[in-house]
């Protein structure tokens, strides 16, 4: 068929226009849509461009080889050439590197399986640093490329979702509280809880959205200080970010995304995380904090995807603790012993004697995903022995009653609530003997006796249910009312002393988390600021099932580190240590003394560090490094400039102390260096310097845990391990 010419062109026309808007979507997921065969082959897809061109250090073959022995050779090699074609290999495209990814996840699974078994404990450490170093590229690698082909209307729709899903949990888990404080329904009118928990399967009108951010926003309206201070708390504070999140994420306008910048933000932002791994850096944390803070502002999903892989990999929380039932029972735990007179009316019997109350404290662990909850456990044995008389008898009894009392405890890491205490109890009453007026006078006195010990011995289940009822009434009360007074003050002085010290000096976590199962308590927190990077999810390889383990990773350590503010700073060794001293202070309320001995010569030679990186820590191959940023200034001679000093410390269990021994330093220069023979002897100089100032030292393993009654509870130091990133230390 034939159109006439004017039509023709229209027709043209409208395929063109057609074709244009076709275009231009695609091209926002696939930027070759316009180009030659030849020219799409040569442009950058999936990670090609995004990833180093080179494989990272610690996943070669020999690092592989050498960390897991011969029994692995063959799984090593392979696992090292899927790493290696992931990076290296030529030609690879989106579909090739999922692929591989997919592969290495596999390897990924091996490697965990491996480490929940015993048999290879030989290996444990290098298998967990090897998992560690493995899987954080390969999540970080599967983000980046599922971050490049999202579909924008998709990631939209969830990521509106997935905001309404965290508020509704918010304003959930901020009911929950509320429910366990005096005047909480109020509360939960004033946060609106029950409205805003609906947002989990349905929409929530805008003005209660917008009603409630405004009050959590606005504090001066409220009443008091102690009101602003209290909408302050933490899951008050969680709400707040998940409304503000939401509220964001629904009025923002239809993604759209320039693949070009993204795929320069994602490249800018494995750099930046490579460089991290090799040196720590403060500057190399910033840039990728601020990278991924584009990445967000770039990418269809708002950075969700990228940021779970991130979440896992250097985000993570990085100081965690976790203590056993057991431990925790020593610890808390503590029996007593009381004895006293008994002078009581007991079914028309005047009845007095003597009683001996054994108790014993303990912890029960109650299974929580969200809080730490356990119950306060109290047991023991009552006996009791006592005459009862009446105008016809008098009454030997011997009485054993055992008593269970619980009460539930919760904590959220802000505050202790405690539930009523309850109580079991099972009397026990043995008539020993009786006395009457005819007692000793033959075969009447023996026939009385024994009908008097048979009223007894009829009377004796009310006898056992008024003495259940006396112990009860004796217990519980007070059993309730210790409980209350210790963990409310528990709880005041965990806002003043702890939570108020972390605020001030900038420690507090920026996130928590903490959970029960029936044999375990853990703790996880996060130190990590704008700036700032977090813990990963490596396998920890040190630990107790009777004890109590504390892990800390580098970047809880260096985050710490970076706040007691040394940079730009010009010290003396001893003013040094009078630093460090007053931060233990400031944290801790310890006094300790880091400063030399009064009869050891001063030394005026000035550490001189620099604004960045003063002063860092690795936890690598089973090995605490420290890392020092600085220059020297001695008296009597010429200044050193900025040396990168690292020193690996020993620590180790000798006896009855915990010996931390510093091994070979290094010195190496911070800038280029024009005269080789002149850094020679600045290095020979700083190492002197600092073999000088880090001297070996010890300190004691058995550490007095005090209590507000009863003796210390001494545990030990029987483990120490740096491995992975992280310093575990076990206690006993």
């Amino acid at each position: 068929m034939k159109f006439p010419k004017s039509s023709s062109r229209h027709l043209k026309r409208g395929l063109l226009a057609l074709g244009l808007v076709a275009g231009v979507g695609l091209a926002q997921w696939s930027p070759s849509f316009f180009l030659s065969a030849q020219e799409a082959a040569q442009a950058p897809t999936g990670l090609r461009g995004i990833l180093a061109a080179q494989i990272p250090v610690g996943l070669i073959e020999d690092d592989f080889v050498s960390s897991l022995g011969e029994s692995w050779g063959d799984w090593s090699k392979g696992t090292a050439k899927l790493v290696a074609d992931l990076y290296e290999k030529e030609g690879l495209d989106a579909a090739g590197q999922r692929e591989i990814l997919g592969s290495l996840k596999v390897k990924l699974g091996t490697m965990e399986k491996a480490l929940a078994d015993a048999k290879y404990g030989a290996i444990l450490d290098k298998l967990a640093q090897q998992h560690g170093r493995l899987s954080r590229r390969v999540w970080v690698a599967q983000g980046a490329l599922d971050t490049l082909e999202l579909n924008p209307q998709t990631a939209q729709a969830n990521r509106v979702k997935s905001a309404q899903l965290k508020a509704a949990e918010a304003a959930k888990a901020l009911d929950a509280y509320l429910g366990g404080i005096e005047n909480g329904q109020s509360w939960r009118a004033f946060a609106k809880t029950s409205d805003v928990s609906k947002l989990a399967s349905s929409e929530v009108p805008a003005e209660v959205i917008s009603t409630v951010q405004g009050r959590l926003t606005n504090l001066d309206k409220l009443q008091s200080d102690d009101q602003r201070k209290f909408v302050q708390r933490t899951v008050f504070a969680n709400l707040r970010s998940a409304l503000d999140e939401y509220v964001a994420v629904v009025n923002a306008p239809a993604p759209t995304v320039n693949q070009a910048a993204l795929r320069e933000s994602l490249k800018k932002l494995v750099e930046s995380l490579e460089k991290y791994e090799e040196g720590r850096s403060i500057e190399d944390a910033k840039a990728a904090r601020a990278t991924f803070a584009e990445i967000r502002k770039q990418a269809a999903d708002g950075g969700e995807v990228l940021g779970d892989a991130l979440s896992a990999s250097y985000f993570n929380y990085n100081t965690r603790v976790i203590a056993s039932e057991t431990f925790l029972t020593k610890v808390i735990g503590e029996q007593q012993k009381e004895t006293g007179p008994v002078d009581d009316f007991v079914l028309g019997a005047k009845v007095d004697g003597t009683q001996w109350t054994t108790t014993s404290v303990g912890v029960d662990l109650v299974p929580s995903a969200k809080d730490i909850r356990f119950a306060l456990t109290l047991t023991g044995i009552s006996q009791t022995s006592t005459q009862g008389v009446t105008d016809q008898a008098t009454i030997f009894t011997s009485g054993y009653h055992q008593f269970w009392a619980r009460k539930q405890i919760a904590f959220d890491g802000d505050r202790f609530t405690t539930a009523p205490g309850t109580i079991n109890v099972q009397a026990n009453n043995t008539t020993t003997g009786a006395r009457t007026r005819v007692s000793g006078v033959p075969l009447l006195g023996s026939i009385a006796d024994n009908y008097a010990v048979g009223e007894a011995g009829n009377r004796r289940g009310a006898s056992e249910a008024i003495a259940a009822d006396k112990l009860r009434n004796r217990v519980l009360p007070r059993f309730d009312q210790e409980a209350d007074s210790k963990f409310g003050d528990y709880s005041k002085q965990i806002e003043s002393d702890v939570n108020e010290k972390l605020r001030a000096n900038g420690l507090f976590p920026s996130a928590r988390s903490y959970r029960t199962t029936d044999t375990d308590l853990a703790i996880s927190t996060r130190l990590m600021e704008n700036g700032e990077l977090g813990g990963d999810s490596t396998r920890l390889t040190a630990g107790s099932a009777v004890g109590a383990s504390v892990h800390l990773h580098e970047t809880a350590i260096n985050n710490a580190l970076d706040r007691l503010g040394l940079g730009g700073k010009s010290l003396t060794e001893d003013e040094l240590a009078v630093e460090l001293a007053n931060a233990v202070k400031t944290l801790t309320g310890k006094v300790i003394n880091l400063k030399k001995k009064d009869n050891e010569k001063p030394d005026n030679t000035k550490f001189v560090f620099p604004a960045q990186d003063a002063l860092r820590i690795r936890l690598q191959d089973g090995q605490v490094t420290l890392i020092f940023r600085m220059g020297l200034k001695p008296e009597d001679s010429e200044a050193i400039p900025t040396q990168e000093i690292a020193v690996p410390i020993v620590i180790s269990i000798a006896g009855s102390d915990v010996k931390l021994e510093a091994g070979q330093v290094t010195v190496s220069p911070v800038e280029m260096v024009t005269n080789p023979v002149e850094q020679r002897a600045r290095a020979a100089v700083v190492t002197t310097k600092i073999q000088k100032a880090l001297p070996t030292r010890t300190a004691d393993r058995f550490i007095d845990i005090k209590r507000g009654e009863g003796a210390a509870v001494k545990v030990a130091v029987t483990q120490v391990k740096a491995n992975g990133g992280w310093l575990s230390i076990v206690l006993e």
